[in-house]
């Protein structure tokens, strides 16, 4: 069961929180739980739980913020579920993904790609949990080596860009974690366990 934590990083690229993870496979597919710490908005705690089914195709997010709680769960042409107690519905589909400020959502996604993609993805704002349908483009870079704060890794480098800002990001996939993500996450502690990717010796 790989385990660590991430150091949350802001606008200005200094600190605002942390997200202390653990994820696992397990016999329907993998499950990502967090907890997070950050002052963005404002200063709170978040609980992270995803779960994929074998394919990585999203089957339930559960985020709760202390202001607010989210729990989307997908169907055949639907999410759907309760927001802070009143339900709540998303278009679905087999080729959609999910994303929320988490660097599972992002491994998520790159799991399931196999090559460069604009994907449409049901966009879950940080802290008060609403959503949008959002464009985002995943370019694949490659297979290169990463260097971080726990070890250097053999990693997949790719592009991370947002169609409707045009903001953009790197980040690189090992194993089943994100181990690098410029300018929004820095992993600060990792512990591969039984089944994660160790750092190259």
């Amino acid at each position: 069961m790989p385990a660590g934590r991430y150091v949350v990083i802001g606008g200005d690229g200094g600190p605002v929180g942390s997200e202390e993870f653990r994820c696992a496979p397990g016999p329907a597919g993998w499950r990502y739980f967090s907890d997070v710490k950050t002052v963005e908005p404002v200063p709170h705690d978040e609980v992270v739980d995803v779960v994929v089914d074998a394919q990585w195709r999203p089957v339930r997010l559960r985020v709760e913020t202390g202001a607010h709680r989210l729990l989307l769960e997908a169907e055949a042409t639907r999410l759907s579920g309760l927001r802070d107690g009143d339900p709540v519905e998303a278009p679905w589909g087999p080729q959609m993904h999910l994303d929320y400020f988490t660097p599972a959502t992002n491994l998520i996604t790159a799991k399931r790609l196999t090559d460069t993609a604009d994907i449409e993805v049901v966009y879950v704002e940080p802290f008060s949990l609403e959503h949008s349908l959002e464009r985002q483009r995943y370019e694949l870079l490659g297979n290169e080596d990463v260097d971080t704060p726990v070890g250097r890794f053999a990693a997949t480098r790719w592009r991370f860009t947002a169609l409707s800002t045009g903001w953009a990001a790197d980040l690189w996939t090992a194993g089943d974690v994100i181990v690098k993500y410029e300018g929004l996450f820095e992993l600060e502690r990792y512990e591969p366990g039984a089944s994660g990717v160790s750092p190259i010796a």
